[in-house]
């Protein structure tokens, strides 16, 4: 863990929660807060639920008591899909060392809730055993760029692109359900038609049959925040941030007309969400 993340141990009030996702009957956060600092990050609104004063990324609340809740709730709760992650990743750091999302792992499989994992990191791969062989499972592997120093703006914490594409193999080669969520396009470092084509061709070669693709949301209310980020290391992505904020919607429709248009001369699924 980075010196700068505050992690503390709280107790949840509940674990498995109703999801909004589509396809998806609860979701479950082991930890509040996310040490991977993603600057585009739509989670920071669990700040305001937090009571914590640092900014988002310096803090991450360990739900310790997740065990013992869970495995009451499955025995009261009708079965269904649980998305594991939706506002915090479950295999960030802290994990290593707390094992609550593998906890979770086991109560689900035990008790017959299928599940899928939205991660970035591979760490997830420590919990194979678990994964393999499932039946229930699934994962959605998150990978927004291949170049490292685009990830360091992005992502300032969390794992290399290399771990994630290495991750995402191993996961197919073990027979583990999984897609790589190609999200966010990034304005400016992976929307242009060449990126995009090696983006793809990369996750093609990991043995991935389907690929998630959404933009850049929330944009206007984190434009002001990625560009206090880029303006020292990209200069002349400044001015792009700008134009595309005066006519959103049109580069929103241009992108995915892009990505359909690439996907196209694709063997893999790549399928658009926005």
């Amino acid at each position: 863990m980075s010196g700068n993340i505050s992690t503390r141990d709280v107790l949840a009030k509940n674990i498995l929660n109703k999801s909004g996702i589509p396809g998806m009957t609860y979701c479950i956060n082991p930890y509040t807060g996310c040490s991977h600092g993603c600057i585009y990050c739509y989670a920071t609104f669990m700040k305001d639920y937090s009571g914590h004063t640092e900014e988002w990324g310096e803090f991450v609340d360990a739900k310790i008591n997740l065990p013992e809740l869970l495995s009451k709730e499955v025995k009261k709760k009708k079965v269904g899909r649980v998305c594991i992650g939706t506002v915090a990743d479950s295999y960030q750091p802290l994990e290593q060392e707390k094992k609550i999302t593998r906890r979770a792992v086991e109560i689900l499989t035990q008790n017959n809730f299928p599940f899928e994992i939205l991660t970035k990191s591979s760490l997830l791969l420590r919990d194979i055993d678990l994964l393999k062989d499932n039946g229930r499972c699934s994962v959605e592997m998150s990978i927004t760029a291949l170049d490292e120093s685009i990830r360091k703006v992005f992502e300032p914490n969390a794992d290399t692109v290399s771990n994630r594409l290495k991750a995402v193999k191993t996961l197919v080669s073990a027979g583990i359900p999984t897609t790589v969520f190609f999200g966010p396009v990034i304005p400016y470092f992976s929307d242009n038609r060449s990126a995009l084509n090696e983006i793809f061709d990369t996750f093609e070669s990991t043995g991935v049959k389907r690929v998630l693709v959404d933009k850049l949301n929330y944009f206007n209310k984190k434009l002001p925040f990625i560009l206090s980020k880029i303006k020292n290391g990209y200069p002349q992505a400044i001015t792009y941030y700008e134009i595309i904020s005066k006519n959103l919607r049109a580069y929103e429709l241009q992108l995915k007309q892009r990505i359909l248009d690439i996907a196209k001369n694709k063997s893999i699924s790549i399928e658009v969400l926005f």
